[in-house]
C-alpha cells in the first residue's frame, strides 16, 4: 500500500506555449512494486493547455480537481470544470484547456503502465516542436 503526500513530489515544468508542471506520483520507473498503472499529476498555468496528443498503447483518464476551460477529445469540445473525470479512449486525440486565472490541477492514470521518463520527455518535446 501507498500513502503519497502529491504536494512533497517535485516537478518538472514544461515551458510554453503548454506551460504546466508535471509530477510523476507512481510509474513502473519510480516505484519497484508498480507494474500495471502509472499516475501523473498535470498542473496547467492559467490560460494555457496542454498539446493535442494520442496514447497509441492504452487509456489514459484525467480527474480534474481544480480549475475549468475545455477539454477536446476527439473531434468533440466538452466543457471542463472541477470533478469532472475524461476517458481518452486508446487512440483518441486529447488536450485539456484551462481558460481561468488559476492553475487547472489534474490527476491522470495510465494503463498500461508508462514510464515516468517517457510522460516527461513526451512533454517537453511537445513544448519544443510548436
Amino acid at each position: 500500500m501507498h500513502v503519497i503526500n502529491c504536494a512533497d513530489i517535485e516537478g518538472v515544468l514544461i515551458p510554453k506555449p503548454y506551460e504546466r508542471l508535471v509530477k510523476v506520483i507512481m510509474a513502473p520507473d519510480t516505484q519497484e512494486d508498480v507494474e500495471d498503472i502509472s499516475i501523473t499529476m498535470g498542473i496547467i498555468a492559467p490560460h494555457s493547455r496542454n498539446d493535442l496528443h494520442t496514447h497509441e498503447d492504452g487509456v489514459e483518464v484525467l480527474y480534474i480537481a481544480t480549475g475549468y476551460g475545455k477539454a477536446v477529445v476527439g473531434d468533440t469540445v466538452y466543457d471542463l470544470k472541477a470533478n469532472h473525470l475524461i476517458i481518452a479512449p486508446k487512440g483518441m486525440p486529447h488536450q485539456q484547456i484551462n481558460e481561468s486565472a488559476e492553475t487547472m490541477r489534474m490527476l491522470a492514470i495510465w494503463t498500461p503502465a508508462v514510464s515516468g521518463e517517457e510522460v516527461i520527455e513526451r512533454a517537453r518535446k511537445a513544448a519544443q516542436v510548436k
